[in-house]
């Protein structure tokens, strides 16, 4: 699996972040041997993980599909379209089901054998990689659904969306959009 950019480095860091977080609070101090965490506390981290500031759309794909959903009258989507795109949306809501369980049981074993002292380096490390994976999985069912929803779209329908939501994005973001042309901001890959 290759990365690129600066992501590419620091892909795996929030988690790592966390469980260098969870090892200092359940141990004291990270040096220090004690007793695994609980399953409770495992799930009380991954869940304070899941919610983590530094995704800030985490289902961009979802809420893109919806809002083509909420556009319909503007973009004078057919039904047929319409109820095209909304067998898309239900597809996509039970493969992110799925997915998701995957990753977070993928992550829940790679914390328990990052706690079990016993565990050797490569096992906690494919772990991780099979953690990557599956959230890789995950990102790249919503990139699938949203390219299937939007590809039902005429391109004149197409490009009418694109400018409403990406003046949505905008609006959103707080950024004012007068001060002329701006480069395209670094986005973190949908799901």
């Amino acid at each position: 699996m290759t990365r690129t950019g600066t992501q590419g480095k620091c892909a795996g860091l929030p988690t790592l972040a966390a469980v260098g977080i969870a090892a200092g609070l359940f141990t004291g101090s990270p040096a220090i041997a004690a007793d695994p965490p609980s399953e409770q506390q495992i799930q009380k981290l991954l869940e304070s993980a899941a919610q983590a500031t530094d995704r800030p759309d985490h289902d961009f794909a979802g809420n893109s599909i919806r809002s083509v959903l909420d556009q319909a009258k503007p973009l004078q989507l057919t039904q047929e379209q319409t109820e095209k795109i909304k067998a898309i949306q239900q597809r996509y809501a039970e493969t992110k089901s799925k997915r998701e369980a995957a990753y977070q049981q993928s992550e829940m074993d790679a914390l328990k054998l990052i706690h079990d002292r016993h565990s050797s380096l490569s096992a906690v490390e494919a772990a991780v990689q099979r953690a990557d994976q599956e959230h890789s999985k995950l990102r790249m069912a919503g990139i699938a659904a949203l390219r299937e929803a939007t590809d039902v779209l005429r391109p004149e329908q197409y490009a009418q969306w694109r400018q409403t939501h990406a003046a949505g994005q905008v609006a959103q973001s707080g950024r004012p959009d007068d001060s002329g042309p701006q480069p395209e901001p670094e986005r973190m890959a949908p799901h």
